[in-house]
């Protein structure tokens, strides 16, 4: 590897792959080629990229000529004439948007997705999936309280005292927790679910209330994520769910499963149940939503409770997510160049691998 490419992303994203400091981090090994106005979006200028070492090229043809590896959050390779075998290295979401690997099944492209980050204490400096997750949670609690009719806080004047404001988060994962932290920094009352007994003390030390609903699968071989539960398990969740919903302000949804549809947990029924003026932030509105009543990336009222949908809510934080995925893109880099020979038979590299020269070789997307 002689050179590292970073190509601007489109207009919808807004964020850019490697901020200035990983660019003075990776330069004395590498060269780094930055398209310009790569990172203005996010506010980071040309010169900034040119201080930390930089060279800047004009377009995305030149990163795509010049550069060995081609750094970007989103797909990006829409299948130019490439000169000599190429490495394509991002956050692709491949098991739930298996189209985008058919695009690099090609001879001389090799494809690194990060989202398959094995969950382990090596590889926890180049989690992605929690970097965006983080930023997620807390930008889903400031769009509720913007939308929201009620204050968050409690809050006393002349005019009386208002009451904080009622949260419900489904799911206590990164996403769930920051939106579990930051709703309790604003003042609200926050309950929050997740089918993962171990979450409670998580929950709890946040100042949160845990809601149990017993029954539920949980496994540890699910590397700390959330596993489908049976049907029966489902509608028990939901039962339990549906008097929760009714007394919130505000419900913020998390849950997903890599690879599969979104479960389930807010129905039509619940949604008619909930006070007027209630919001629900659906953040698993990409993979077909846990709110029946989603629709992604748009605004659904119904008995007016208001559904957002939003699929990249870390993008409205451009500036935050992309520091924080250039330095986990930045430690998968140092990694890869360390332990490029050995890349066979290393976990992290093995396991992020889904294309080599053409081929498909991830066993988990194979499997999924």
């Amino acid at each position: 590897m002689r050179s590292i490419g970073v190509l601007k992303e489109g207009e919808r994203r807004r964020l850019v792959a490697l901020a200035p400091a990983g660019v003075a981090r990776l330069r004395p090994q590498v060269k780094v080629l930055v398209q310009k106005g790569a990172g203005r979006a996010a506010g980071f200028t040309d010169e900034a990229y040119l201080e930390a070492g930089a060279e800047l090229v004009d377009g995305r043809a030149d990163v795509m000529q010049q550069a060995d590896v081609i750094l970007g959050h989103d797909s990006h390779y829409r299948g130019e004439k490439l000169d000599g075998p190429k490495t394509f290295l991002g956050f692709f979401n491949v098991l739930n948007d298996r189209a985008v690997v058919d695009a690099y099944a090609h001879n001389g492209i090799s494809l690194y997705s990060l989202d398959l980050i094995p969950r382990t204490t090596l590889a926890q400096a180049m989690d992605v999936l929690s970097s965006v997750a983080s930023i997620s949670g807390y930008q889903a609690v400031l769009l509720a309280a913007e939308r929201s009719l009620a204050t968050v806080p409690m809050i006393t004047s002349a005019g009386g005292t208002l009451r904080p404001a009622r949260f419900l988060v489904m799911g206590a994962g990164v996403a769930g927790l920051q939106a579990i932290a930051t709703a309790k920094r604003l003042g609200a009352v926050v309950r929050a679910y997740d089918v993962r007994a171990a979450s409670r003390t998580e929950v709890e030390s946040l100042g949160a209330t845990f809601i149990e609903v017993n029954g539920a699968i949980d496994t540890r071989s699910a590397g700390g994520y959330a596993v489908e539960q049976a049907p029966e398990q489902l509608e028990r969740i939901r039962e339990v769910i549906h008097s929760e919903a009714a007394q919130a302000d505000v419900v913020i949804t998390t849950a997903k499963i890599p690879g599969k549809s979104a479960p389930l947990l807010i129905t039509e029924e619940m949604v008619l149940a909930m006070k007027p003026g209630a919001v629900i932030v659906d953040l698993a509105a990409g993979t077909g939503g846990n709110c029946a009543l989603t629709e992604p990336d748009a605004t659904v009222m119904r008995n007016e409770v208001t559904i957002l949908g939003p699929t990249a809510i870390e993008c409205s934080c451009a500036h935050s997510t992309s520091f924080l995925l250039s330095n986990n893109y930045t430690a998968f880099i140092e990694h890869l160049l360390k332990n490029h020979a050995e890349r066979p038979n290393d976990e992290i590299l093995r396991g992020t691998r889904v294309v080599e020269n053409g081929v498909v070789v991830n066993a988990r997307y194979l499997g999924n």
